[in-house]
């Protein structure tokens, strides 16, 4: 009985013995910390070098007309069309574009003229007696007066003391009151200033309308000018009346142009400025709105590095710096931009320089960079 007792118990403390022995050899589980993973943003750079080109000023432009108008009535009545107010619709300098109905404004010019040589017979006898030798002079004045034609201009007085009489009697402020509705009276037919077309309408025919309601949008055809921009390291080779060649986007020749004027404002983004090229006289059709494709006259061999124009922004560009693996910002000068990106200079040879747009930009966040 007690061997047996010694055997259980022998055997009771080397299973718990193994038990101790293997929980204090065993191997903690690796616990997965997602807390210690980071995420690393990737961008797109390029090395630099630098290469020599010879650069012709440059630039695309949307064509459009010199003379744009907004056409309001500077009356009140009701719209009748001398044209027909429909976008498309061509007209010539001088063409009737519409008319608003004037019938009661004449009416009343022919009354306020009536009551104006009413004026004028009421003070002859008083001219007579006081300045008689002025009498027939203002009788053959009184006689010239038409209610259907505008009204004459007055004779001049031939001393102070008449024309203080002309002002006590009211002739010289009902004389311009009725010049000044006559004036007036010519704003009821609106003619066009030049040759074009109605690019849009604002109001139909027999719409009633009042002084200021904008009536149609005009555009002047055959005269034209292109906004381009030029980095401004190339402006000191252009001046107003400089040579150009116009071209379609797909390359095709278009004719010729002159600068006609230059912006004296910097586009703090693009580092540029704003040129005006006026297309020359040709047989050529261009068509308000057209994209085109300006080539100057002018040209010089440089030497820089070309990025996409997405990479810069405001005169700088984004270089990476391997050894810590930060972004920084380096200025840079636009020489050249076309179809291809913007040719710059400012950037050493064997720098990286990040060739797209960087968004939520952090001077402390480290990047990978893959390299084109």
């Amino acid at each position: 009985m007690k061997l047996r007792h010694i055997l259980i118990i022998g055997l009771f403390v080397v299973i718990n013995g193994l038990i101790i022995y293997a929980l204090m050899n065993a191997k903690p589980k690796a616990i997965e910390d997602d807390t210690q993973k980071t995420f690393t943003p990737h961008v797109e750079a390029s090395k630099v070098i630098n290469t020599s080109e010879d650069l012709m000023v440059s630039g695309y432009g949307t064509l459009s007309s010199y003379s744009i108008v907004d056409v309001a009535a500077e009356v009140q009545g009701k719209l009748h069309q001398g044209k027909a107010l429909k976008p498309g619709i061509k007209f010539r300098k001088g063409d009737l574009l519409f008319r608003i109905d004037d019938v009661e404004a004449r009416y009343s010019v022919r009354a306020r003229k009536s009551s104006f040589i009413n004026l004028l017979a009421n003070m002859m006898p008083d001219i007579k007696i006081d300045y008689s030798s002025e009498f027939n002079k203002w009788n053959d004045y009184l006689a010239s007066i038409k209610l259907n034609e505008s009204l004459p201009q007055l004779p001049s007085w031939n001393s102070e003391k008449e024309k203080i009489f002309l002002s006590t009697r009211n002739v010289l402020s009902e004389y311009f009151n009725i010049k000044s509705l006559e004036e007036q009276l010519q704003k009821y037919a609106v003619y066009a200033p030049f040759s074009g077309m109605i690019t849009e309408v604002y109001m139909n025919d027999f719409s009633f309308v009042n002084p200021g309601t904008k009536i149609i949008k005009i555009v002047e055809t055959g005269n034209f000018e292109i906004p381009v921009s030029v980095p401004v390291s190339q402006l000191s080779m252009i001046d107003v009346g400089t040579k150009c060649t116009i071209y379609s986007t797909d390359g095709t020749e278009r004719g010729g142009g002159s600068v006609a004027r230059i912006s004296e404002v910097i586009n703090k983004t693009t580092q540029s400025v704003t040129i005006y090229v006026k297309p020359g006289s040709s047989d050529e059709r261009y068509i308000e709105g057209e994209y085109l494709l300006v080539k100057i006259d002018a040209k010089v061999s440089q030497k820089g590095f070309r990025i996409p124009l997405s990479a810069i922004n405001e005169g700088q560009v984004f270089t990476y710096n391997p050894s810590d693996s930060l972004l920084r910002k380096k200025p840079i000068l636009i020489l050249n931009e076309n179809e291809t990106g913007a040719f710059v200079s400012g950037l050493t040879d064997d720098e990286i320089v990040i060739i797209q747009e960087v968004v939520n930009f952090s001077d402390s966040t480290k990047y990978g960079v893959i390299l084109k």
